[in-house]
């Protein structure tokens, strides 16, 4: 799982992120935790970029951000997640309904 130090690394001090971290880590569907921290991981998605993910993208529904990491191309995730003005839900939008 995570630990405080990935957890302080990945978050890279963003209140958001630590918090949607946290919830990773006491998620009941430890399954669920393990796909999106080993997609975030892989992509390098910290911080903001990671707040994004949660919130903005995913609704704060983990279930939802699960999705999304399993459905959405990685370089389009990436893209999606360093934007910061909801754009980035039009591009993971056509991986979402299908």
């Amino acid at each position: 799982m995570l630990n405080m130090v990935e957890v302080m690394n990945l978050s890279e001090g963003n209140p958001g992120a630590m918090t949607f971290l946290f919830s990773l880590i006491s998620a009941p569907k430890f399954g669920d935790s393990k796909v999106i921290i080993e997609k975030v991981k892989k992509l390098a998605i910290t911080g903001s970029d990671l707040y994004v993910l949660w919130s903005d993208l995913g609704g704060r529904s983990l279930s939802r951000v699960k999705e999304i990491c399993e459905k959405v191309a990685d370089h389009i995730l990436i893209d999606a997640c360093s934007r910061q003005d909801y754009s980035g839900r039009e591009l993971i939008k056509e991986y979402m309904e299908v």
